[in-house]
């Protein structure tokens, strides 16, 4: 490999390093994650996924228990904090300066990361839970064995 490729190799991974760490993931990755969460609010109203007598569950307390708080109240807090963020931020900045009003902009700013990391390890600590309700909810199966001793 030449240095002059090496060194063009060099400055694409460096800019790719810097732009993803300090402008995607700092900037863009927050907001992005609230979008996605206005998207699975709006989606959970079209289809009614909070309306308790849609689901078809052997347990729909349950059932509506895990969408109600992992489907609709933590995406509703992501959601909801930019909205609230806002106001608060306005209300501080003008009880306690700029840097109260900046410092809880950033917080509100960057809370969809830390909301959204909760949730999904959430998610993650309920599958064996949900696997083992699938596999116990299947009927036994049996096995037809000869055995045969010689």
């Amino acid at each position: 490999m030449t240095n002059q490729k090496f060194s063009k190799q060099f400055v694409n991974a460096l800019l790719h390093f810097l732009y993803n760490f300090f402008i995607y993931f700092l900037f863009v990755v927050p907001f992005d994650l609230w979008k996605k969460a206005a998207v699975r609010l709006s989606n959970q109203r079209e289809h009614g996924k909070l309306n308790i007598t849609k689901i078809n569950s052997p347990w729909p307390f349950l059932s509506f228990l895990k969408v109600f708080i992992l489907d609709f109240l933590i995406d509703g807090i992501i959601f909801m904090n930019y909205v609230w963020g806002i106001l608060i931020s306005i209300a501080l900045g003008v009880d306690g300066g700029f840097g109260g009003f900046i410092m809880t902009l950033l917080g509100v700013y960057y809370s969809p990361i830390v909301l959204s990391y909760l949730r999904d390890i959430i998610q993650l600590a309920i599958l064996p839970f949900k696997k083992f309700l699938s596999w116990a909810s299947k009927p036994a199966q049996y096995m037809d064995l000869e055995i045969k001793n010689k």
